[in-house]
């Protein structure tokens, strides 16, 4: 077992596209990553019909005909048994969800992310994956990319729309942006910004205010989600890697391993060790 998690990058990828997207049907071969992986951009899966189980941040879910399902850059995944389904596959560069979306899509990190989906708006998703599949595959038209671009912000908007029914949040608000532009800091910085009051002063607002609007928009306090984040990628790296607790208290910034361990603790409601002892048993 390696001592990091593979990533797979857009311009590795997509080969000089700003999307990939792959129709799978039961006589589809499609080349399998089995290896657990993350990525640096979205991908969404559009399922017609069929069933699989996928692994996603150490938890096994089922996917299953008319529904969708969204996996955000970062979360570390893999397939656990082959989907035998008639299915659409769609990986975009992330400038092609819009940040009220990507909102709307962090929900994931929260509950169960598949979303049942109505036969019209599988129609409407489908016809919307063979304009892409199509685009895609035109080469040296000047029109072709301003028009691809507006085909892949329709169907990651349809997806949107689809988890915003299934799990409606409040957009277009001071809190919501509030708490995007939060989240999006803590991403970045979790391994050395600890403490709300930090986030506060990036964001030049006081740290009631913060937690505030953050508690309003999801229902946890800012703390909740500074050790939500830790503790993911804690439990990432614990599972997906061979580094030592202490390795992993050290990457995530923290130098006392005995407070690391009773942070991991109380989040997981088990230590480290039992975690991994859990997922390796």
């Amino acid at each position: 077992m390696a001592n990091h998690i593979p990533l797979h990058k857009i311009s590795e990828a997509f080969e000089g596209e700003v999307a990939l997207i792959r129709h799978i049907t039961e006589d589809t071969i499609v080349p399998a990553i089995t290896y657990p992986h993350k990525d640096d951009y979205y991908v969404f899966l559009m399922l017609r019909e069929g069933s699989g189980t996928m692994m996603i941040d150490f938890q096994e879910y089922e996917i299953k005909g008319g529904t969708v399902r969204c996996i955000l850059p970062g979360q570390v995944y893999f397939p656990v048994s082959n989907v035998q389904a008639r299915s659409w596959f769609l990986a975009v560069d992330p400038v092609f969800v819009k940040d009220d979306y990507k909102h709307i899509f962090e929900k994931v990190l929260l509950k169960e992310s598949n979303m049942p989906v109505d036969p019209d708006a599988i129609d409407e998703l489908e016809h919307a994956a063979v304009a892409i599949q199509k685009r895609l595959a035109v080469k040296g038209d000047y029109i072709r990319q301003p028009i691809l671009h507006d085909l892949l912000f329709y169907f990651v908007g349809i997806i949107a729309e689809i988890y915003q029914k299934g799990a409606p949040i409040p957009i277009h608000t001071s809190t919501t942006l509030i708490t995007f532009k939060f989240k999006a800091l803590l991403g970045a910085n979790y391994q050395t910004m600890k403490r709300p009051a930090e986030y506060a002063f990036q964001l030049n607002i006081t740290p009631a205010y913060l937690n505030e609007a953050v508690k309003k928009t999801t229902g946890l306090t800012v703390s909740d989600w500074i050790q939500y984040e830790i503790i993911l990628q804690a439990k990432r790296l614990l599972y997906h890697t061979s580094m030592s607790v202490k390795e992993v208290a050290h990457e995530l910034g923290y130098e006392d391993y005995a407070y690391f361990n009773r942070l991991f603790t109380k989040v997981a409601h088990m230590s480290p060790g039992q975690f991994r002892k859990k997922y390796f048993k």
